[in-house]
């Protein structure tokens, strides 16, 4: 192939599957500029375009699983980094809990991990903890930014967390009564760029906008969650963050300003429910919350530009940044499940059935493979199909939603616990569901943490990424 060509060969590689082409990319340095200067593998085809299971958390100490349809006996697995975390330099358990996931890398506490290609890269020390007495804790919330169709470079942001009232009680007054969060806003951030120094960085980033979570009185007071119960989203050069207060600090990286926005319905007053769920689906910001254990709303975050945003630049990870954003959530589905599931769903005991996949920390053979090349599928029926409708004669649902496992991606549907039993798909645009299979049990504690819906990304060299 030496002899072909650049034309020719670069027409016989872009035939070739976008996962196959990242990898010829390694093969000389001619095939990757062959690659790269005719961008053979577009945008398109280097982000995560498939959704392959569902990361979970389960129990304290961390139980870690991959829960995916399996794959037809005796085909290797798609995923060989999913079903294992051996080839990490850390077998300890309580470093391996999955913290977050981007665009097919995940963080973990002192990793970021590639699970297509068993690539991995360890975290600088992280810095010091400010004091117990300030009130704050420096690294309550942990976001990671990969996005690899623009930049092949990520980052791990720390969001600060004010600690209970009893770690406050010795702050001088005017501090408790301090608006949360300060403007400036100092972050600690660790960015692969830094591959020379491998360090954490401090960002500041300046308010838009007059909304503020509360004085550090009020958010230390609110009832809420845990850092390890919320969740953050990564989309066009923004990163969400549900933090305390039931708000979402946004962060626009390149203009290092950031913004408040104040969560839909009423989490706090509604003690009877399980922890929402903010997440991307469908190139947006979707927010998940169930009510009265049963009652599912979905939200979406419209997003209106002002004109003032036509002057922004392009940020490094490839959107615009709008200087005057408003922001509006919009009730997308709003409905009681209870008649829907109590109407019975088809259980998938064949091929479609996902089923609960341990991840072995230990150097232990894993058994159970997953599906080679294929996607979750609605397998529902047409549009127009009763087949999930009541029939007047409604069997009492006697379950209820015990926790949201996140969103589709790419379609509008939303992962369910069905009574701490069964995951199902929740179709909302058709109000229908689909059972995907049976969920772990852990005896003494099946309180299911946290939950990631995973799409892989087969790029390898990313910097500071090794074997």
């Amino acid at each position: 192939m030496d002899l072909l060509p650049d034309d020719l060969l670069a027409d016989v590689l872009c035939r070739l599957p976008p996962r196959s082409l990242a990898a010829l990319r390694r093969v000389c340095q001619a095939w990757r500029a062959i690659v790269d200067d005719r961008s053979l593998l577009a945008a398109a085809a280097l982000l995560p375009c498939t959704l392959r299971g569902i990361f979970v958390q389960i129990g304290v100490p961390t139980l870690s699983g991959f829960f995916a349809r399996p794959s037809p006996a005796g085909r290797r697995p798609a995923i060989p980094g999913a079903l294992d975390l051996d080839y990490l330099d850390t077998h300890d358990e309580c470093l391996l809990t999955i913290i977050d996931h981007c665009n097919g890398l995940l963080l973990l506490h002192h990793h970021v991990v590639n699970p297509a290609t068993r690539q991995w890269t360890r975290l600088p020390p992280y810095p010091p903890p400010e004091s117990p007495a300030s009130g704050i804790m420096l690294d309550g919330y942990h976001a990671l930014v990969f996005d690899p169709a623009v930049s092949p470079h990520y980052e791990v942001f720390l969001m600060p967390q004010i600690l209970k009232p009893a770690a406050t009680a010795l702050l001088p007054a005017a501090a408790v009564s301090g608006q949360w969060p300060p403007s400036p806003l100092l972050l600690h951030v660790f960015s692969s760029r830094t591959e020379g120094t491998w360090r954490w960085e401090e960002r500041s980033f300046v308010r838009e906008g007059n909304a503020t979570m509360g004085t550090i009185d009020d958010v230390c007071s609110s009832l809420g969650w845990e850092p390890w119960d919320s969740y953050s989203v990564y989309l066009r050069g923004a990163l969400y963050m549900h933090c305390q207060n039931n708000c979402v600090i946004k962060l626009a990286i390149t203009n290092h300003k950031y913004r408040i926005i104040k969560l839909p319905g009423d989490f706090v007053g509604n003690m009877n429910t399980v922890d929402p769920y903010l997440g991307k689906s469908q190139e947006g910001v979707y927010y998940a919350l169930v009510i009265g254990l049963r009652r599912l709303q979905i939200w979406y975050l419209k997003e209106y530009l002002s004109s003032s945003s036509s002057s922004s630049s392009s940020n490094s990870y490839g959107g615009l940044e709008a200087m005057d954003d408003e922001y509006e959530w919009e009730l997308k589905h709003d409905a009681d499940l209870g008649p829907v599931l109590a109407a019975g769903y088809t259980l998938n005991d064949g091929g479609q059935q996902w089923i609960w996949h341990n991840i072995d920390t230990r150097r232990k053979n894993n058994k159970e493979s997953l599906a080679n090349e294929e996607e979750f599928e609605w397998y529902g029926g047409d549009d127009d199909s009763d087949e999930n409708a009541s029939t007047g004669e409604d069997r009492q649902y006697k379950g209820y939603i015990s926790q949201v496992f996140g969103f589709h991606p790419f379609k509008p549907i939303v992962f369910l616990c069905d009574t701490d039993t069964r995951v199902v798909a929740y179709h909302y645009n058709r109000s229908k569901v689909q059972d995907l299979g049976v969920i772990i049990q852990v005896p003494g504690d099946d309180r299911l943490s946290r939950s990631f819906p995973y799409t892989p990304c087969w790029i390898q060299d990313l910097p500071g990424i090794h074997n």
